[in-house]
């Protein structure tokens, strides 16, 4: 197969032009907003180098960067919505095999680099220099060079995972079980009883041996891994989404009634509850729900504290709590609510007789349902693993105000048009300057039991906001058209 750089080039335009047609020239403030983000972050560095040895921290955020390639590797997961439903009704490059002779793999081949190309560019090299602009402050030291290097072969070997597994998933589901069984038992067994956990990992992972050690071995292994994880998914991805049909036994009548308590909404979120199942995105919404919780209680499994600073000559360690799990909940709603409105295709509703509000509304009505239902049983969960049950009725309480006020302020600012309007710096900068702090302030009063009371009373506070932000969606976005 010969390399046609002339249609790479052309699904690099198409990108651009479909980022610029939506967000005009806004979308390139993105980088800028994650490097500023990440240079905030990065100051945390210098508390946890007091806990941690560099090895140990050059793992974390190698790891960081590999599960965040791993969030973006599942193309064969989402392929038909990728050809389907990425831009609605737009012809895109990737149907090109439907009238002109090469292979759908070959033109998947061409956009699978170039979906790695631009989240290197808009994600992973700013949060690098994010990180190297904060040891100016921190007095840390950052190779770089070095760490461009390993970032990004971290990042791709990450995307190659996940699109292996997803590709996997999606040729034979019975297969996967064993797969992730498998591995779960390997990484069972080599940190079963490791004196240090993130050494283990990092001895696993050889771009943090590059890094560390400055040998070349490391990369050349993982770039191997990439391209044989890369070759195997393109190899067996499905030639061409196939539409399978599916029939269902009407139930929107006995649904809507069982909603009847919601009154007017009823029979707008029965059909959003029926679109939900019938086109298999509720699996999508949970999975991109439970899977950051799990990696978030894998992340503090490895971390007995939060931060840790030298007083003197004794160490004062800042101790995770449930309390600490509930706020960060909050926070991970928003993916909830991000996924409900899926790729922001609205244009259906314009030949229905209902208002941008009422369809908001119907789906904050599924982010209450399917919020509450993961993160009682998680918060549980943790409660039970922490043996914290003084704290739970606290933590509980907790949880239900910040995934309120975050999910509220999304929908308020966002509308149904979450996962476009998001990559809108100005959009994102007022959302990030209305949740982080106050979030930031949430978490460190959850590590002074003194503070406890102060925490509820914050907590509350920030229910009344979302109270309030409900009842203004009406206003806000009952002039606003349904569209693509």
């Amino acid at each position: 197969m010969s390399v046609k750089t002339d249609l790479f080039m052309l699904f690099i335009k198409e990108e651009y032009r479909a980022q610029s047609s939506m967000f005009r020239s806004s979308f390139l403030m993105y980088p800028l907003f994650s490097l500023v983000l990440s240079a905030i972050m990065g100051l945390m560095l210098l508390p946890m180098r007091a806990a941690l040895s560099t090895f140990e921290l050059v793992t974390l955020a190698h790891a960081g960067i590999f599960i965040a390639g791993m969030f973006v590797g599942g193309f064969a997961m989402f392929q038909d919505q990728i050809l389907e439903r990425r831009m609605g009704g737009i012809r895109l490059l990737l149907n090109i095999p439907g009238t002109l002779p090469i292979t759908y793999k070959e033109v998947f081949s061409y956009f699978y680099i170039k979906d790695i190309i631009y989240y290197i560019l808009m994600n992973v090299l700013p949060v690098l220099l994010g990180l190297y602009i904060s040891t100016f402050v921190t007095g840390l030291h950052i190779d770089l060079l070095l760490a461009a290097v390993t970032f990004i072969i971290a990042f791709i070997t990450g995307v190659s995972f996940t699109f292996a597994l997803s590709t996997i998933f999606v040729r034979s589901k019975p297969l996967i079980i064993p797969v992730l069984a498998g591995m779960i038992f390997i990484a069972y067994t080599g940190l079963s009883g490791a004196s240090s956990p993130l050494t283990t990992i990092g001895g696993w992972m050889p771009f943090v041996g590059t890094y560390t050690g400055g040998n070349l071995d490391g990369v050349a292994i993982s770039l191997a891994a990439f391209l044989l994880l890369s070759a195997f998914s393109l190899a067996f991805i499905k030639e061409r989404p196939t539409q399978s049909e599916r029939r269902y036994r009407s139930n929107f009548s006995s649904i809507a009634r069982r909603l009847s308590p919601l009154k007017k909404y009823a029979s707008l979120a029965a059909k959003e509850w029926i679109d939900l199942t019938r086109s298999g995105g509720l699996m999508t919404v949970l999975f991109s729900f439970v899977l950051p919780l799990i990696f978030l209680w894998g992340l503090l499994w490895l971390l007995s504290s939060a931060m840790t600073f030298m007083m003197g000559d004794s160490t004062v360690s800042l101790e995770f709590n449930i309390m600490f799990y509930s706020i960060v909940i909050g926070f991970f709603s928003t993916e909830v609510y991000g996924w409900l409105n899926n790729l922001d295709s609205t244009e259906s509703y314009k030949t229905l007789p209902i208002s941008m509000p009422e369809v908001i509304k119907a789906k904050l009505i599924l982010f209450v349902t399917l919020n509450t239902i993961v993160s009682v049983a998680y918060l549980s969960l943790i409660c039970i693993s922490r043996n914290e049950f003084s704290l739970f009725p606290f933590a509980l309480f907790t949880m239900f105000m910040t995934s309120s006020y975050v999910g509220v302020l999304t929908a308020y600012m966002t509308g149904v048009f979450t996962n476009s309007l998001m990559f809108d710096y100005k959009v994102l900068t007022k959302y990030s300057l209305a949740v982080a702090p106050v979030l930031i302030v949430l978490i460190i009063m959850s590590f002074t039991p003194d503070l406890l009371w102060g925490s509820i009373v914050l907590a509350a506070l920030l229910g009344i906001v979302a109270y309030v932000l409900l009842g203004r969606i009406d206003k806000k976005w009952s002039k606003t058209d349904f569209r693509l």
